[in-house]
This record gives structure tokens, sequence and C-alpha cells, in this order.
């Protein structure tokens, strides 16, 4: 059986675990971004991409009967910046989605799902639940954070705009999103 640790040695134990313990929360807390600029830099410069950090799914679900408020974006200020979130199903036959967050001209802003398939000439389908158009659906969950001074945000499929929200004072904005997003 080993001696019983002195208490300066569990001390010291314990300190080294912890710092080693924080020191790795660092990595785990810093914001996701595919660049490498600092944020700081990129802040308030036109046409530059914005972190941005989501989830995705493939095959996900159709929107079902009960379901309330199924795709949208939604932006609150809250001090110094503004938290962006969306909830987006996209019909499959888009293929392969990459969201964007970019600055534009001014305080606008323009959260873009880049798809695959080329949607020129085409327009938004009404009938956003109809299965037999859109085989499956892939399903995108996400957020950032923008200056809190913006004024509008603009949400795009490729070059098609699907949603504008203008800024109403300190209130949250959530606007409908197309459910699934489809195109004819």
């Amino acid at each position: 059986m080993s001696p019983p640790l002195s208490r300066r040695k569990m001390l010291a134990l314990t300190s080294t675990t912890s710092i080693s313990f924080l020191a790795g929360c660092q990595g785990l807390t810093a914001p996701f971004s595919r660049d490498t600029a600092d944020p700081q830099e990129k802040e308030g410069k036109n046409n530059e991409t914005l972190g941005l950090a989501y989830s995705e799914s493939k095959d996900a679900s159709f929107p079902s009967e009960g379901e309330s408020h199924s795709g949208w974006v939604h932006i609150v200020s809250d001090g110094e910046s503004a938290d962006l979130t969306f909830d987006v199903r996209l019909c499959s036959s888009l293929g392969d989605v990459e969201p964007e967050l970019s600055s534009s001209i001014g305080n606008e802003y323009i959260l873009r799902f880049n798809v695959s398939a080329e949607l020129s000439g085409k327009s938004l389908s009404d009938d956003s639940t109809d299965e037999s158009t859109c085989d499956s659906v892939t399903r995108l969950i996400g957020g950032a954070n923008v200056p809190n001074d913006w004024e509008t945000l603009l949400v795009y499929v490729n070059n098609t705009e699907i949603q504008s929200i203008e800024k109403s004072g300190t209130m949250p904005e959530l606007r409908p999103l197309p459910d699934p997003v489809q195109f004819e």
C-alpha cells in the first residue's frame, strides 16, 4: 500500500490538474470560424465572411402538421453585438449546402445558403410541403454574431432572396423561412 499524499503534494497535484483543465477549455470555448483572420479586423469591412457555426443533418424529416415555426431566422441585439440563429430545411435535390454570413454595403448582412444545384431561371416553390418533388431534406441549424449596428439582414439561397429583415429598435426579429426550401 502506498503512503497517503501529503497536503503539499495534494495541493500541487490539484493545482496542476486544474490549470491543465482550464487551458484545455480555452480551445473548446473559442468561436468557430473557417478562416484564421481576427474577427475584430473583419468587423465593418464590406464583402467579408464572418464566423458562423452550424450543424447539418442529411435525410432529415419533413415538417409535420404539428410543428409550429418550422423554418425560421432570428436575430436579437444583446448590447455590444447581435445574435443570429436559424433553422432551415432545404430539399436535398438542391445538392450540397454551405451556409455563409457576410457583410455587405453599410450595415447590411447577408446569410447565404450556397447550394450546388444551378437555380438560374427557377423560382421558389410556394407548395412547401409537397413531398413528391422533394425526396429528402437537408436540415441546417446554426448561429453567428453580427455587430449591434446591423440594419438589414438578407437571407439568400445562392442568388435568390428568400427573406429580408429590417431592424426595428431593440426588439428581437423572428421571420419564417419556406419549409422546406425548394425551387421549381
